[in-house]
This record gives C-alpha cells, structure tokens and sequence, in this order.
C-alpha cells in the first residue's frame, strides 16, 4: 500500500498548510512531511511518498527525506504532475494500492485511469481517514461513484487514451 501525495497542491488546498508558506517553502515542505508523518504512524503498513515539482536545490539527488516521509523533487523539464503520473504508470507492484491524495484534475484522472484511488487534499488531515482502499470500492459515505461504474469508466478511459 503507498499513499502518494502532490506536495504543492495539497499544500495550497489545506488552511492550516497554506498558512505555513508565511514562513518559506522550506517550512511548508517540512509542515506537510510532519503531517504525513503522523498519518503514516496512524496507518501502518502503508508507504508515504510526498512529490513536489523540481526544485533547484535538489537537482543533484531527487530524493529527499523530510521526517522519515520519502519526497522526490521532479526534475524541472517534467513538472510535479508527469512526476505523480509517471510513478503510478511505472510501479511494479499493484496498481490499486495506490492512493493519489491531490485534488488536481489532470493529476486525480490520469492516476485514476493507471488504477490508483484518488483522495482529496483533506485527506491526510483527518484522523479518522479510513487508510487506502481499493479503487472499485466506494466508500461508507456514499460520496462516490459505486464499483463497477467506476470500472467501466476507467475501461472507457484506458480505450481513449491507448492504455
């Protein structure tokens, strides 16, 4: 299980995040690695990884750890977003065990036709969050889309766009 989180965009969307950009990027970065770390320890046996977009500071070595939680920095000419996308395409283990926390529609649509469960930025604020479930499951709450409207979704998609 691996729970991927879009640094800036979850950054960006969360209040108590945003707020932390009064103090520097640095400060923001290390503020949602916290989060995530605690996340992480109420959610054992699930991977986090934070993607932010590249930053020239990190051009050397492209990943990082900020309080035991693994960040990649993409590199500049690929964007945050191909970054996320690139990771859910290329991982070789199961695909619906991996959960996207972003809520950018370019990143949440293509994850979602590669197979991962797609989570809004709210996500690992929560204390209560359920941790990653199946992508053709839907949740307790009823807010999504049910199983197997997903999947023919997804199958329409996947034709779409040749994969």
């Amino acid at each position: 299980m691996i729970l991927l989180v879009d640094g800036y965009n979850v950054i960006n969307r969360v209040p108590e995040l945003k707020d932390s950009l009064d103090a520097g990027l640095q400060n923001a970065r290390n503020q949602l690695a916290l989060r995530v770390s605690n996340w992480s320890h109420e959610h054992p046996g699930v991977e986090c990884v934070i993607v932010f977009d590249g930053d020239i500071q990190y051009s050397g070595g492209r990943d990082q750890r900020l309080g035991g939680i693994r960040c990649i920095f993409s590199l500049a000419r690929h964007g945050g977003d191909d970054e996320l996308i690139r990771f859910v395409r290329d991982h070789k283990g199961g695909k619906s065990g991996i959960t996207v926390v972003s809520d950018d529609n370019n990143v949440g649509n293509n994850c979602r036709a590669h197979g991962a469960a797609i989570r809004p930025s709210s996500y690992i604020m929560s204390r209560k969050a359920r941790p990653p479930a199946s992508p053709g499951k839907a949740p307790a709450d009823g807010k999504r889309i049910g199983g197997k409207a997903a999947a023919e979704i997804d199958a329409e998609l996947k034709k779409k766009f040749g994969l």
